[in-house]
């Protein structure tokens, strides 16, 4: 079977040694780098192709994050991978104490259709920097980018160190039914669960990128100009469909009118006519569309609500009279939708906001410092933001990732190459002395003195 003939080349390829030196990664972090520059016309129009994507927003969220994490990595490596000094209690003595940094082995990544080029490699990234062999699935929904992704790596990579293999749901299945050493999977909380259920059948670790509602809470106190523009970019980037995305508002009851004025401005100033407009990014397929606008039935429109599942267009929307009943709250919008609720006291809000599952983002926008700081130690969410949003996962020096129903596992910059690997901890013990006192027969005076010591 050919799966299994694949397995068996990178099983032998890993264990090999051919990853463990740091050198060689390097180099091939230097030639994914240079080839990804080389390709950038053609990841350029693969995202066009596939999401309607502007080549703007496909540099700067797709192209340019996946550049600069390169960067990181081939700059770092050598230090993050360095053995590390621990320390040693005096009655291990004569020994020193270190953590080694492993690679896993073979490791399975399956990356969604949002931000496929970025979801694909940047995770790559991280295992290749670790030592690993990998095996990339990319989404089937965005074709295009799956056939470029797939002749970058087979540039740069033999088969057996990495390979991408493409398909549908079948071959995602057969691909979890194999035994790894990690399966790193970005995608919803439904399927999340059942990556999650096939990994525990073999007893292999996951990192799980989900997703979830992600509140704002804007305060009456907030630079409402400012926090309307920040809102409505990050929603709208990628119209919508992103994991980080808002995906709903609560306003101060004393600022709401003004403040859905600002926005509705925003995005009049941002985009003109969405539809017409090469920069705004389309939906991923006509079924997607009209999930979206079976959400929007039972509210009120305040700002457009246009869409055309032909076209895989739906407008960027403001829905106003939402009630935490409303269908649109019941599950992660991804798209470009925004239901706006009211809300008078703080406190009330935070407890409304924790009564739902650990989001994979939280956004609170005040100039008050004691409210920030109680909206950071009050909400539990995978990040979180103060004044503004998504832009931190654009941050490599910041572990990103979900917590509770939102995922499992950080990575980005150095949180990359730590996921993939493994901790060794690793004693030395010198033989030229040889304390006798660990040796029966043992004495009431050094049961005393081992008493003393672990205190």
């Amino acid at each position: 079977m050919k799966e299994d003939k694949l397995r068996n080349k990178q099983v032998q390829f890993f264990y090999s040694g051919a990853t463990l030196d740091i050198k060689s990664r390097i180099v091939y972090l230097k030639k994914l780098k240079e080839c990804i520059k080389n390709y950038e016309p053609q990841i350029t129009e693969a995202l066009r192709l596939d999401l309607g994507k502007g080549s703007f927003e496909a540099f700067s969220s797709e192209i340019g994050l996946v550049l600069h994490e390169l960067s990181m990595h081939i700059r770092n490596l050598r230090k993050w991978a360095k053995p590390q000094r621990a320390k040693t209690p005096v009655h291990a003595f004569p020994s020193r104490s270190f953590i080694y940094k492993q690679p896993l082995g073979r490791v399975l990544i399956i990356s969604p259709f949002n931000y496929p080029f970025l979801l694909a490699v940047g995770p790559l990234i991280g295992a290749v920097s670790a030592g690993n062999v990998a095996v990339v699935k990319p989404s089937e929904l965005t074709p295009h980018t799956s056939i470029v992704i797939k002749d970058i790596i087979e540039k740069v990579f033999k088969p057996e160190y990495v390979e991408v293999v493409q398909g549908g749901v079948d071959v995602s299945r057969q691909l979890l039914d194999e035994r790894w050493d990690k399966i790193f999977f970005t995608g919803s909380s439904r399927v999340g669960k059942i990556v999650m259920e096939a990994a525990t059948r073999n007893l292999t670790p996951v990192v799980l990128e989900l997703g979830g509602k992600n509140p704002v809470v804007v305060d009456n106190d907030a630079n409402l100009e400012v926090a309307a523009r920040r809102i409505m970019w990050g929603k709208l980037l990628n119209a919508g469909q992103s994991c980080v995305a808002p995906d709903y508002l609560y306003v101060h009851k004393d600022v709401s009118k003004i403040f859905l004025q600002f926005m509705k401005e925003s995005i009049t100033r941002f985009w003109g006519e969405p539809k017409t407009n090469k920069d705004f990014t389309g939906i991923v397929n006509g079924a997607t569309v009209q999930r979206l606008a079976k959400l929007m039935k039972d509210v009120h429109l305040f700002h457009g609500g246009n869409f055309d599942a032909v076209r895989k267009y739906v407008s960027p929307t403001l829905l106003t009279d939402v009630s935490n009943d409303s269908s649109i709250m019941k599950e992660e919008i991804f798209g470009p939708i925004l239901p706006v609720l009211e809300f008078e006291d703080f406190y009330e809000v935070i407890e409304t906001v924790n009564k739902r599952e650990k989001p994979l983002a939280a956004y609170y926008f005040s100039e008050n410092k004691e409210k920030q700081k109680y909206f950071l130690q009050h909400t539990f969410s995978g990040d979180a933001m103060i004044n503004d949003v998504v832009l931190h996962f654009t941050n490599n020096s910041l572990p990103f990732g979900g917590v509770g129903n939102s995922g499992i596992g950080k990575y980005h910059g150095k949180g990359s190459f730590d996921i993939f690997s493994h901790e060794r901890s690793v004693m030395k013990t010198s033989t030229l002395i040889d304390l006798p006192l660990r040796y029966p027969p043992y004495k009431e005076k050094m049961f005393r003195l081992l008493h003393f010591l672990f205190r």
